[in-house]
């Protein structure tokens, strides 16, 4: 193995770090000034934020509002995808689910250039 591979490797993964910590950084503070959804042209730059929300569900709440042990087998471990498969599927209720989850808002930042 070549000794300057291995170090250029983690030079360019320490750097790769820097970067993604900046990043997320930028990221943040762009989020922070727009709580809401919003999309709008700055010079040649198009920012578009989309708030999408999330369900959180406790895993004992869930257990407890499901009853039925065939039907926690179809849930076993929570998964947002399966519990919306149960419910769109009329297998299950929003009623059934109340009080098992709280709901999370997670931006997703689009930013463009013309």
């Amino acid at each position: 193995m070549d000794f300057n591979k291995l170090a250029r490797y983690c030079e360019l993964k320490e750097q790769h770090k820097r970067l993604e910590d900046e990043l997320e950084s930028v990221r943040k503070d762009i989020v922070s000034m727009y709580p809401d959804s919003a999309e709008l042209r700055i010079n040649e730059y198009t920012l578009k934020i989309i708030y999408q929300e999330k369900r959180q569900f406790n895993d004992h709440l869930l257990f407890e509002a499901l009853p039925d042990p065939e039907l926690w087998k179809n849930v076993s471990k929570v998964d947002p995808a399966k519990i919306s498969a149960l419910l769109k599927a009329d297998i299950i209720t929003s009623d059934m689910l109340e009080g098992t989850y709280s709901t999370i808002r997670s931006p997703y930042v689009y930013v463009t250039k013309l």
